[in-house]
């Protein structure tokens, strides 16, 4: 085989695995979209009771996911935010750039301080339930199940307590 006709069969392979890349890719990205469209209306639909009762507010923003190693700029993660109002305080839920493997995670912003470590939402690409981390330093975080009463438990954190 001369070198001129190897060059076209690596040039031929390179753009086959480019285009699987490229595929794969695309299937992730729509299945990153729409499971944060599906968490975003569960809990629009968990906290509409409290919602109609006009004792928090629940809306979306549009934003693009960014990353270290994805600039804003550059991203290709068009999306939005859900921001919950609640007692002065917005919580935001603020999706990251996908991650490796399709991994989705959400970083949920305004409920701790810094001192306590972060919050995020994890979906492993092969799972359908997402799970609540908590990660402060280098300790393993924790992992919870991720539904309405942790939902709600949790903003019920940033309600004042009356001192007696």
């Amino acid at each position: 085989m001369d070198d001129v006709h190897q060059l076209g069969e690596m040039l031929r392979h390179y753009a086959d695995s480019e285009a699987h890349k490229k595929q794969l890719f695309d299937v992730q990205s729509a299945r990153w979209a729409h499971k944060l469209g599906e968490l975003f209306q569960l809990i629009e639909q968990w906290l509409e009771p409290v919602k109609r009762a006009g004792l928090l507010e629940v809306s979306r923003e549009a934003c693009v996911a960014s990353s270290p190693s994805a600039a804003a700029q550059t991203s290709a993660f068009n999306t939005e935010k859900l921001n919950v109002l609640i007692t002065g305080k917005t919580v935001e839920f603020v999706p990251d750039v996908m991650g490796a493997g399709g991994l989705i995670s959400v970083a949920v912003t305004g409920l701790t301080a810094t001192r306590h470590g972060s919050i995020s939402l994890v979906l492993p690409a092969d799972k359908n339930d997402w799970l609540w981390k908590k990660t402060n330093g280098l300790k393993d975080p924790d992992t919870y199940a991720f539904d309405a009463n942790f939902l709600a438990s949790q903003l019920q954190s940033l309600i004042p307590r009356e001192r007696a």
